[in-house]
């Protein structure tokens, strides 16, 4: 289900420190405040998913950009009062994703309490042709999300890397939302590697720069003492909230109810209604739609 309203996200690639660190960048916010409307999300469920949106088109991005349909999913399941966060994207910028509890409050905002420190990071990859994914799995350092990334990065990849996700509420909804991805070339030397972590030290929080600044220029403020250069913008790519639920794959879903359970609801020929936890699409089925159900390609 496309979604309206996408249009000023996006994800941009750089270079810093004269060619030592690769830099990828977006902004998320317009599709981080769709999902808040369309799944009615607390600001700390909103602040978490916009973390883990982020994440997972960072790095989609970090895929071979050469085949398409590539797409990488990240579960986070800390332990925490809001339950598991899913996000999903591809690498053209589609993504989506869902909290466990969307509706948890907690005044304070804290996105690591929420989230939870006792549990894993699971990362899948899927590439065409075949589409067999790539799962991988670290335990969770922080629940912050961003250390957790980093984290998994470095375990995964063996590659120095920094993570900054920042989202911003504000009173009506969504201020702000991005991330930047850093990883150092293995040219680069600790000397530029520790003047890149005190660039980072020394910035004032992303969220706050990208509430008033495009992406470009929060990245360029963040990594200015050690100098960024934006590559070409053909490069860039758009960034939109894209479900790809259906009214004909929520009614599959039921094929795998416990026939007894499909049979009362037949029997009961009232309207069934179907929720879609990623976009909050509604479907209503029928007993008739039920019945119509070739049930036995689900159990």
């Amino acid at each position: 289900m496309a979604i309206p309203g996408n249009g000023g996200d996006r994800l941009i690639l750089g270079m810093a420190g004269g060619g030592d660190f690769r830099v990828i960048a977006a902004q998320t916010a317009e599709s981080l405040e769709l999902a808040r409307l369309r799944c009615d999300l607390s600001p700390v469920a909103a602040a978490a998913l916009g973390r883990a949106l982020t994440s997972a088109v960072l790095l989609a991005r970090l895929l071979d950009k050469q085949v398409p349909e590539q797409h990488v999913s990240l579960r986070l399941e800390g332990g925490g009062p809001i339950g598991g966060v899913i996000a999903e994207a591809t690498i053209d910028g589609r993504i989506r994703g869902c909290v466990g509890n969307p509706q948890y409050e907690d005044t304070a905002c804290d996105v690591g309490l929420a989230v939870g420190s006792g549990g894993n990071l699971t990362v899948i990859r899927k590439s065409p042709p075949l589409m067999k994914p790539y799962t991988s799995q670290v335990r969770l350092v922080s629940g912050e999300i961003a250390k957790d990334v980093a984290h998994y990065l470095a375990t995964s990849e063996q590659i120095p890397t920094a993570v900054l996700l920042g989202v911003l509420n504000r009173p009506t909804g969504v201020a702000s939302c991005g991330g930047i991805v850093i990883q150092a070339f293995p040219h680069t030397t600790p000397a530029e590697i520790e003047a890149m972590e005190k660039a980072i030290l020394d910035a004032p929080p992303l969220s706050s720069l990208l509430a008033e600044l495009p992406i470009h220029d929060a990245v360029a403020r963040v990594l200015g003492p050690v100098g960024y250069k934006q590559l070409d913008p053909s490069f860039d790519i758009p960034i939109s909230y894209h479900c790809t639920c259906s009214r004909e794959k929520a009614l599959r879903m039921y094929r795998y109810f416990p026939p007894q359970e499909l049979g009362e609801m037949i029997r009961e020929a009232s309207d069934t209604e179907a929720v879609c936890h990623f976009c909050g699409a509604k479907y209503v089925f029928t007993a008739d739609d039920l019945l119509g159900l070739d049930v036995g390609e689900g159990n």
